[in-house]
């Protein structure tokens, strides 16, 4: 049996096309595929037809009359939520409060697109987060806060 993980350039990738999406009027895959073009980043037709899919990307009909691709925005269904908890459930190894800070372990060189992943949750109590190569430090303002950060991480972990 193959489970499928997202690999870091995945989550990556994804993230920057759903950008891409959010800040313009994508009409087209084709249209698309040529901003990814422009950002380095070359990918098969298939492979941006995955992403778009993976994302919950749609076409909706503009007021001038344009289709465009747009993102879920509903907590359950935001893009950047869901490649926010597949970066963690793919890279967190283990998670940890000590006194007012949380610590993050990960694979090898996935801090930071944990950390960023930890920044899209928008967890409350969040002071700052700091990565390294595996090993994400959440600050916050008390030891108590750190637990829930803590918690809140690990139930999104499953």
């Amino acid at each position: 049996m193959y489970i499928y993980t997202m690999t870091k350039s995945t989550l990556q990738r994804q993230k920057i096309i759903a950008d891409l999406i959010e800040s313009g009027n994508i009409s087209s895959q084709n249209q698309l595929k040529g901003l990814l073009k422009k950002n380095s980043l070359l990918i098969t037709q298939a492979t941006l037809s995955r992403d778009l899919s993976e994302l919950g990307a749609i076409k909706k009909r503009q007021k001038d009359g344009l289709l465009v691709y747009v993102l879920p925005k509903d907590q359950d269904n935001n893009a950047h939520r869901k490649i926010a908890i597949n970066a963690l459930n793919d890279f967190v190894l283990e998670v940890d409060s000590v006194l007012n800070q949380v610590v993050v372990k990960t694979t090898t060189a996935a801090a930071q697109v944990v950390a960023e992943a930890i920044d899209n949750l928008f967890l409350d109590n969040v002071i700052a987060s700091l990565a390294g190569d595996n090993v994400v430090l959440i600050i916050s303002s008390s030891e108590e806060k750190a637990k829930i950060i803590s918690k809140n991480i690990e139930n999104v972990l499953g």
